[in-house]
C-alpha cells in the first residue's frame, strides 16, 4: 500500500520545519529509535526457523512472566489436585495423533516409532531444548494416548497430556460450538496507550482491562476442524504504539502466539473473498477493523499485528498487508521512547478444538 502522495506531503511538511544542528551520533540515534515506516517493511526480518518449545507451549497453554496460566489453548486439567496434567478429548487414536502432530512446529519433525512418536525439541538455531513422546495407551479405561515430557524440558504448566475418549468427557467441561461466519462476545484484554506531555519528552504508558468484545468466527468447529475466532484492534482515533511497547509482559502475555497466528495466516492466504467480507461486515457494525490512513487520525494504514514472542530487540509480527502474508520479526530499539502514530496494531485469536458429539 504505497502512497506516493503521502511522502510528498511529508516532504513538504519537513521542508518548512526550522533547522537545528545535531552531530552524527544524534542522527544515528534518531534513525535507530524511529525505524518504522508504515509504508515499508524495511524494519522486518524474515523468520529463519521456529522454536519448537515456544510452539509447543503456545499450542497448549499461554503463561505470564510468573509462569501462571493466562489462558488455555488445548485441553484442561480434570483433576484439581493435578493442575499441570492436561486432558484433551479425542474421538480415536488417529484423532489423538493429528492433535499431537499439530503441536509440532512447521520446520520440525517427530520421529514415528512403535506405538507413537518421539519429538526432540530444538530452537530456531537447532539447540536442544528437551523432548516429548506420544504413545498409544491400551487397557486403561477411557485413555487413548499420552504425551510424556522429559525432565530437561522447560514446558510450563504442563507435566503430561492425556488424550481422553470424547464419549467419556465430562459434560461440564464440554467444548463449545462455534459456527463459521457468526460472531461471539468473548472476554479479551484491551489496551489503551496513554501519553502525558509532562516531563522530558513526555511519558508513555499502557492501561489495560478485561473487556467483552465481539469476535468473528472465520472457521467453525462443527466439521472435524478447529474453530478460529479473531478480534482486531480498531483503527480508531488512538495512538498505535511502536514494537517495544508490545514486548513488555504487561502486554505480550495477552497477545496471540505464533501457532495461533499461523492458523489465521493460512486462512487469510487461502480465503481472500471471505476475509475481505469479514472486514466489511465488522466495519459495518462500527468496529473499524479495516486499515485506513488519514491526516486527521492515528490509524496505521496497514494490517500488521504484534505477537507474544520477542527477544531483546525484536517482536514477532503477523503481516497480512498482502498475499501471501507472513510471520516475521520486527526490530526495535529497546531504549526508544514514545510511540508515535501509525505503528502496529494487535489482534486477539481464539483457537477452539474440534467438537466431538
Amino acid at each position: 500500500m504505497k502512497k506516493d502522495w503521502i511522502y510528498l506531503l511529508l516532504f513538504m511538511a519537513f521542508a518548512v520545519m526550522p533547522l537545528t544542528s545535531c552531530d552524527k551520533d544524534d542522527d544515528k540515534e534518531t534513525t535507530e529509535i524511529y525505524n518504522h515506516d508504515p509504508e515499508s517493511d524495511d524494519d522486518q526480518i524474515a523468520m529463519t526457523g521456529y522454536d519448537a518449545l515456544e510452539w509447543l507451549q503456545g499450542s497448549i497453554v499461554v503463561v505470564d512472566e510468573n509462569n501462571e496460566v493466562v489462558r488455555r489453548i488445548y485441553g484442561k486439567p480434570l483433576d484439581e489436585s493435578q493442575p499441570t496434567v492436561i486432558s484433551v478429548p479425542v474421538e480415536d487414536l488417529n484423532d489423538a495423533k493429528e492433535t499431537f502432530l499439530c503441536w509440532v512446529a512447521p520446520d520440525k519433525e517427530a520421529t514415528e516409532v512403535d506405538g507413537g512418536y518421539d519429538y526432540s525439541l530444538t530452537d530456531a538455531e537447532g539447540k536442544a531444548q528437551g523432548s516429548v513422546s506420544f504413545r498409544a495407551v491400551e487397557g486403561e479405561a477411557g485413555v487413548i494416548a499420552r504425551m510424556s515430557i522429559a525432565d530437561d524440558t522447560d514446558l510450563k504448566q504442563v507435566s503430561e497430556v492425556i488424550f481422553i475418549d470424547s464419549d467419556l468427557w465430562p459434560e461440564n467441561a464440554s467444548v463449545p460450538v462455534y459456527q463459521t461466519d457468526h460472531t461471539y462476545f468473548l472476554n479479551a484484554r484491551v489496551f489503551e496507550w496513554r501519553y502525558s506531555p509532562y516531563g522530558p519528552g513526555g511519558t508513555y504508558g499502557c492501561r489495560s482491562k478485561d473487556s467483552i468484545v465481539e469476535f468473528y468466527c472465520i472457521q467453525g468447529n462443527m466439521d472435524s476442524k478447529e474453530a478460529i475466532l479473531v478480534w482486531i484492534s480498531p483503527e480508531a482515533e488512538k495512538k498505535h504504539v511502536a514494537p517495544r511497547w508490545y514486548s513488555s509482559w504487561e502486554v505480550c502475555q495477552y497477545l496471540p502466539g505464533v501457532p495461533e497466528a499461523e492458523r489465521v495466516l493460512k486462512y487469510f492466504n487461502e480465503n481472500k473473498g471471505k476475509w475481505d467480507k469479514m472486514l466489511d461486515q465488522m466495519n459495518e457494525k462500527g468496529h473499524l477493523w479495516k486499515a485506513r490512513w488519514t491526516w486527521t487520525s492515528s490509524a496505521t494504514g496497514n494490517y500488521e499485528f504484534m505477537l507474544n514472542e520477542h527477544t531483546e530487540n525484536t517482536v514477532k509480527c503477523l503481516d497480512i498487508d498482502s498475499r501471501p502474508g507472513k510471520i516475521c520479526d520486527v526490530k526495535f530499539n529497546p531504549k526508544e521512547s514514545g510511540y508515535l502514530d501509525n505503528h502496529y496494531r494487535y489482534m486477539h485469536i481464539r483457537v477452539v478444538p474440534r467438537k466431538h458429539w
